[in-house]
């Protein structure tokens, strides 16, 4: 099973490193809308409230561009059933949730400082800011994993992906939202930081017992 998961892993990583689709148009939407957003706040102040709605919506959608591409990659080029036949499923679920995380601490490193100086943002909590992005990132990675195999087995693409994934990722988006509002005004965000990482636990879990009524054909 290790050996499984490590040769997935490195597969993954490989194509990425060699098309860098996923990454390069996560970064790009992340980029651009940051950019976007700054020139049209045109300097004014902003609430922390307000700071956290548009920190949380850059991620959440430049998040969406990419986390779904790693199945229906396999799904595209015709190597999914190949993967079926070679490879646990959990083995293949473990591969691609490591990815995805990746990809998110991808966005998440870039959309903190892209944001913190194109919005001018005085964070009176950078430590805790940061640790809620790294648990608010992981929380997304691991409510959407599963949910990319289903878009992809169903042939959708990004769109569908986006529609089916916010009601399960709505809950710890809020407390994302409300944990980083806090943060930046130098409050406490600790409840928040557990809960998140709980909901990623509690989401892993379901989904390893799901996921291969999702990936093997009956």
């Amino acid at each position: 099973m290790i050996e499984a998961i490590l040769a997935n892993i490195a597969k993954d990583f490989r194509i990425e490193f060699r098309r860098r689709f996923a990454v390069n148009v996560a970064l790009s939407f992340a980029a651009i809308t940051t950019l976007a957003v700054s020139l049209t706040a045109g300097g004014a102040r902003l609430e922390t409230r307000t700071h956290a709605l548009l920190f949380w919506i850059i991620i959440f959608f430049s998040a969406m561009n990419g986390l779904s591409h790693v199945f229906t990659r396999e799904e595209e080029e015709g190597t999914a059933l190949f993967l079926r036949t070679t490879s646990p499923e959990l083995a293949v679920f473990t591969a691609k949730l490591v990815f995805n995380m990746a990809v998110m601490a991808v966005i998440a490193a870039a959309v903190v400082p892209l944001y913190v100086f194109f919005l001018n943002v005085e964070i009176a909590s950078p430590g805790r800011f940061a640790l809620v992005a790294c648990a608010g990132s992981a929380a997304i990675a691991s409510s959407t994993t599963a949910l990319g195999a289903i878009v992809a087995r169903a042939g959708g693409r990004g769109s569908l992906f986006t529609i089916i994934s916010f009601p399960v990722v709505l809950p710890p988006l809020w407390v994302s939202i409300k944990a980083t509002q806090a943060s930046i005004a130098g409050g406490g965000a600790a409840q928040s930081i557990v809960f998140l990482l709980a909901f990623s636990g509690a989401l892993v879990a379901v989904s390893y017992m799901l996921f291969g009524h999702i990936w093997i054909e009956e």
